[in-house]
C-alpha cells in the first residue's frame, strides 16, 4: 500500500495590515471538556534554517492547514480524538504548540503559535505523522530569534471584559423602552469572549455574568489584581436627540468637547451613587497612582481604541463617530491599555433594532475581536523590534 502523502505549502506574513489578515476559518469554538486521556508525542525543533513540528497521531483521515492570526491551526479529521488538552514548549520560530480535541468532535486539532515576524509554513501527512515546517520569508534562522528577557510577560495573554453597568445600574435606556443597556452588552461580551479565547487562546475574566451589581471602582480592581494585559467596557450609547447614531470608542483622558464631558457624566453616574464611596484613603492613592500609571499606557490604549474603531465601522458598516478621549471612571486606575467602547446608540429607533438582534450583537463582538487581534500582533510585533 502506498503512503498517501498531503503537501500544504503557503505563506504568512505578521503585519497586522489588513492585506496580510486571513480570516478565513475562525469559528465559535464550543468549551472543551478537559480529562485523563492518551498522552501524545510531540516534537518541536530545529533542523537547519526550519523549526519543525512533527507528532503521530491514530487512525487520522486527513489534514486541513489555515491561518488564525498568530497562530497555524491543522483541523485533523480522525476516528478518535485526545480526551486531553496538552501544551508542548516550543522552539526557534514556533513559541507553544497545543494539541486538542477538535470543538466540531471530529478528530484533533492542533494549534502553534508563532513568534510575531514573516513566515513561509509547510504541512506534510506520512500515514499517522505529520510535520510542519516553519520558516523565516528573509531567510532567518530561527536561532536568531531571541526575544527580550521581558517579552513573554509583556505579550498580551490576559484581556479583561467589562460589560457596563448591572443591578440597579442600567445604563440607558432604549428608543421604545422596552430594552436597557445592562442587557445588551451581556451577549456582545459573551460572543467576544468566546472569540478571543478560542481563536487566539487567550485568557479571558468577565467583570460580570449576570445582571449584578459591580461598582466602577470594583472592575478597575478587579482587572488589577488579576493584572491583565488589556481591559475593555462595553457599552451602549444614548442621547436626548434620537437621530443621534454610530460607533465610538473612547481613551482615559480629559475629555476635549462638552458631548464627550457629558457622556462621561453619564456613564459615571454609577460611580458617584456607589454607596462603597468615599473610598479609604489607602485605596484613594492607589486609585490616583493607578491614574497616573494609566498616562504610561496612553499611547497604546488610543492605538487599540483606533484598531477597535476601525473594525467597528468596517464591519457594522455604520457612522463614524471616531476615537475620542474622556475621563471614564472606569478607565481610571486601570494599570493597563484600556478602552470603553460605545457600540450604538440604543435612543436611536434603527440602532436599537439591530442591537437587539443577536446577529448584530455577535457581528459586533466579531469586530471588536478584530480590532484586538490587530492591535495584539502590532503590539507584540514592536516588542521583537
Amino acid at each position: 500500500m502506498h503512503r498517501l502523502s498531503i503537501v500544504l505549502i503557503a505563506s504568512l506574513l505578521l503585519t497586522g495590515s489588513p492585506a496580510a489578515e486571513v480570516i478565513e476559518g475562525e469559528v465559535i469554538y464550543e468549551p472543551v471538556s478537559v480529562e485523563e486521556g492518551p498522552v501524545y508525542d510531540l516534537r518541536v525543533f530545529n533542523e537547519g534554517a526550519v523549526t519543525v513540528v512533527e507528532i503521530e497521531l491514530p487512525r487520522i483521515q486527513g489534514l486541513v492547514l489555515r491561518r488564525s492570526g498568530s497562530t497555524l491551526v491543522l483541523d485533523i479529521p480522525a476516528a478518535g480524538s485526545p480526551g486531553r488538552i496538552a501544551k508542548f514548549p516550543g522552539t526557534g520560530f514556533v513559541d507553544e504548540a497545543v494539541l486538542r480535541p477538535h470543538p466540531r468532535n471530529t478528530g484533533y486539532q492542533l494549534r502553534v503559535l508563532l513568534w510575531p515576524g514573516g513566515y513561509i509554513y509547510r504541512a506534510e501527512r506520512h500515514g499517522d505523522g505529520i510535520r510542519l515546517e516553519v520558516r523565516d520569508a528573509y531567510g532567518a534562522l530561527p536561532g536568531g530569534i531571541n526575544p527580550d528577557a521581558n517579552f513573554d510577560r509583556l505579550r498580551i495573554r490576559r484581556i479583561v471584559i467589562d460589560p457596563g453597568h448591572g443591578g440597579r445600574h442600567i445604563g440607558t435606556g432604549g428608543y421604545s423602552n422596552r430594552y436597557v443597556e445592562k442587557e445588551l452588552v451581556l451577549p456582545i461580551a459573551f460572543y467576544l469572549a468566546n472569540l478571543l479565547e478560542h481563536n487566539l487562546g487567550l485568557e479571558v475574566i468577565l467583570t460580570r455574568i449576570a445582571d449584578t451589581k459591580i461598582g466602577l471602582h470594583g472592575r478597575t480592581l478587579m482587572a488589577n489584581k488579576a493584572q491583565a494585559d488589556l481591559f475593555i467596557s462595553i457599552h451602549l450609547n444614548g442621547h436626548s436627540n434620537t437621530r443621534a447614531h454610530g460607533a465610538e470608542t473612547f481613551f482615559l483622558a480629559d475629555a476635549l468637547t462638552s458631548e464627550d464631558r457629558a457622556l462621561a457624566h453619564l456613564e459615571n453616574a454609577d460611580f458617584e451613587l456607589d454607596p462603597d464611596l468615599p473610598m479609604k484613603t489607602t485605596d484613594e492613592l492607589s486609585f490616583i497612582l493607578g491614574d497616573l500609571m494609566q498616562n504610561e499606557f496612553l499611547v497604546e490604549s488610543q492605538r487599540l481604541a483606533g484598531c477597535v474603531q476601525e473594525n467597528l465601522i468596517y464591519h457594522l458598516g455604520c457612522n463614524d463617530r471616531g476615537v475620542k478621549q474622556a475621563n471614564f471612571y472606569v478607565l481610571r486606575g486601570t494599570q493597563m491599555p484600556a478602552i470603553l467602547v460605545e457600540v450604538g446608540f440604543l435612543t436611536n429607533e434603527s440602532e436599537e433594532a439591530r442591537l437587539t438582534d443577536p446577529a448584530y450583537q455577535h457581528e459586533a463582538a466579531y469586530a471588536i475581536y478584530r480590532g484586538i487581534a490587530e492591535f495584539k500582533e502590532e503590539f507584540e510585533r514592536g516588542l521583537m523590534e
